[in-house]
């Protein structure tokens, strides 16, 4: 019998892209087999190969599948070390991806937190005027803060977000990617042409600043979800049909609302909004408290009640959209953790 390669797929939430992938993979001569809930599949030779005493894959073999997986949108993490093992085991590369996510969620609040004293408290080390030129230093010290936290934090999902943008992949980390970029590129661009221009373009009223600080807070709550995730696995992988069908289709639809908002209201409510959506809501539908598409109700309401409600009921949150969406988002991820949770002793068939 051929021995097993585990991998990794973190990242992936769509059965009809897993079910594609697994044909690909097919077609390059590699058995396998994807189990979308536990982020991870088994690949082994194809054929006459698999006859072979001992057959296996070898690094060529993984390095195909490497690349095929990339069509998708995955990178696929397929050791435990740095010396690729064919028969490598699959409980110790979940842990191995529960303390990556544990550091790099570590990593993000150590050098967020201080991001987000600067936007909050920056007016006070910027002397006396208060005037957008004299906020320059604390911004660039948050563009630096925010930057490093997408970098040494953030990297794998934003990383694949990039390769699904390459391939026209809807993904989460597609989701996650855009309004990274969409909040913190501007925002560089303005603070660093704030030596050429007399007031950068993104202060139209007095007290408004960059968006540095909404890269940081998506970031942050995009590896917090991993991490949660990760340490739940084990009692979630093989429970797919429980996971919202065409969960691609939904990210589609959620950007173009969300770009929508951008052109017709503004940057702030546009990232507020795409915020609104947990990227990985997809494996957060395996919940016994709410299980599969009733996961997507919480957030089209909550969606409606931030943009109607506060015109309808004549309350101003103009400045605070970030923050109410980071709020929500916090608490969908503890209601999908707690249902996670909940499938632990249970079996699969149970």
């Amino acid at each position: 019998m051929a021995t097993r390669t585990n991998v990794i797929l973190d990242g992936l939430q769509d059965l009809e892209v897993g079910q594609s992938l697994s044909s690909r993979w097919a077609r390059v001569g590699i058995s396998n087999g994807v189990d979308v809930a536990g982020q991870c599949a088994w690949l082994a030779p194809l054929g006459e190969q698999s006859q072979a005493k001992q057959a296996s894959l070898g690094e060529q073999d993984i390095r195909r599948a490497a690349s095929v997986a990339r069509v998708f949108g995955l990178e696929i993490r397929d050791r435990q070390g740095r010396t690729f093992i064919p028969g490598n085991d699959l409980d110790a590369m979940w842990q191995k991806m529960i303390y990556e996510y544990k550091s790099r969620l570590a990593t993000a609040l150590v050098f967020g937190l201080p991001a987000l004293a600067l936007h909050y408290g920056g007016h006070a080390l910027a002397g006396e005027g208060g005037d957008a030129r004299s906020m320059m230093l604390p911004w660039l010290f948050e563009l630096i803060l925010v930057g490093w936290v997408c970098i040494s934090a953030g990297w794998p999902i934003l990383w694949q977000g990039v390769l699904s943008a390459i391939h026209l992949r809807a993904s989460g980390d597609l989701m996650i990617s855009a309004l990274v970029l969409t909040a913190f590129v501007p925002s560089a661009v303005g603070v660093l042409a704030m030596p050429f221009v007399d007031d950068p373009w993104f202060v139209p009223r007095p007290g408004e600043g960059p968006m540095f600080y909404a890269a940081g807070i998506i970031i942050v709550l995009a590896v917090l979800q991993r991490w949660l995730f990760y340490r739940q696995v084990e009692h979630i992988a093989g429970r797919a049909v429980f996971m919202i069908r065409r969960f691609s289709r939904l990210i589609v639809a959620w950007l173009m609302l969300a770009g929508i908002n951008l052109a017709l209201v503004g940057w702030e409510s546009a990232a507020a909004l795409g915020m609104l959506l947990p990227s990985l809501l997809g494996l957060g539908a395996i919940n016994r408290l709410n299980p599969g598409v009733r996961m997507v109700l919480p957030v089209a309401a909550f969606a409606v009640v931030m943009w109607i409600g506060p015109a309808a009921l004549a309350v101003d949150v103009q400045g605070l959209r970030i923050e109410i969406a980071a709020g929500f988002v916090l608490m969908m991820v503890f209601v999908m953790n707690l249902g996670w949770k909940a499938w632990r002793g249970v079996s699969i068939s149970g």
